[in-house]
């Protein structure tokens, strides 16, 4: 069997966000997520592939919410460059925000972290 190898440095964006809507205290499903985030694939001017991993977000004894982890890694196999995936992770993140009502949403890579903020749900937590 012949096969072509191809290697790039790896890079990932990530989007960390809750279930909870914060103006109506839905839980949303994973379901809803992937199909939210199909449909800004296809609005948008290209198409950054997805991971959508569940994950539970906990602080103290006190908090406790299930979300999601949602990657966009550098496929090799496409060439966007890691601007390129950075700014569609963050209109997502963006849309994310809005459409289910979240009042925090992250998105990191390497390098840094973002926090987004909805301040129309609750007012600043500034620090």
């Amino acid at each position: 069997m012949q096969y072509r190898k191809e290697y790039r440095k790896f890079y990932e964006c990530k989007i960390y966000m809750g279930s909870v809507n914060y103006s109506t205290k839905d839980i949303y499903s994973q379901d809803e997520i992937e199909l939210y985030c199909g449909q800004i694939q296809e609005e948008y001017e290209y198409v950054i592939p997805l991971r959508i991993t569940e994950t539970t977000y906990i602080s103290e004894l006190t908090y406790q919410e299930k979300g999601w982890e949602i990657t966009a890694i550098d496929y090799p196999k496409l060439r966007f460059t890691r601007k390129q995936i950075r700014n569609f992770m963050r209109h997502l993140a963006e849309s994310l925000l809005d459409k289910f009502g979240q009042h925090i949403i992250c998105v990191s890579d390497k390098d840094e972290i973002m926090m987004l903020e909805n301040t129309e749900i609750f007012p600043s937590t500034k620090r």
